[in-house]
């Protein structure tokens, strides 16, 4: 399929046509150079329309040129996306590192993580770090929690169902509803012995 093709420099389809006339199969340089059917004529054709007294230069030398500037035109689009980015940072850039995190957690989507620090000036592993600390916490508070039910179940010879373990947890100073410590059992698979009537 056309659109599945890889792309390959004009340097290379250079060298592939000169080697293809120094072999006697084009099917077999064409496999072992991982090309696909057909592409050393087509880029044949094209080399001898700049063939003809001593004009292969010029074929190297004008697709040199586009290459040149097809950099140039990918350097302008990532500028444009650089200065896209710090006019959407900009009422963030003076409220401190916390803040310029946030944009770049909301705005991963968007743009790459790699673009936004540099054009932020923020290190990529400190937002990382900020990024996995900020989840670590919700995460660890959930654990500690968990730890807790288990813990009073077991002491209490898991006569204790979702009602007094919220009692016990408040009275320790945890502020935590029951329905939040049902859900919480059941995820551990806790069932109070003490049948209701």
């Amino acid at each position: 399929m056309k659109g599945n093709r890889k792309e390959y420099d004009f340097a290379f389809k250079e060298k592939a046509v000169l080697l293809s006339y120094e072999r006697k199969s084009l099917i077999l340089l064409e496999k072992e150079l991982g090309l696909y059917s057909g592409a050393l004529t087509i880029w044949r054709q094209e080399y001898k329309k700049f063939d003809v007294g001593g004009l292969v230069n010029n074929y190297v030398k004008s697709n040199l040129e586009i290459q040149k500037i097809q950099a140039l035109e990918k350097k302008i689009r990532k500028s444009d996306l650089k200065f896209e980015i710090l006019k959407n940072a900009g009422e963030y850039l003076n409220q401190g590192a916390p803040i310029i995190f946030y944009f770049i957690e909301e705005n991963e989507k968007r743009y790459s993580i790699r673009m936004m620090c540099e054009v932020l000036d923020v290190n990529r592993r400190t937002y990382y770090g900020w990024k996995n600390q900020f989840v670590t916490k919700t995460q660890e508070r959930k654990i500690l929690i968990r730890k807790e039910i288990s813990s009073i179940f077991f002491t209490c010879k898991r006569r204790y169902g979702s009602q007094r373990i919220t009692i016990e947890l408040q009275n320790s100073g945890y502020k935590i509803s029951c329905s939040t410590v049902k859900k919480y059992m059941k995820e551990l698979g806790l069932s109070s012995l003490v049948k209701k009537n």
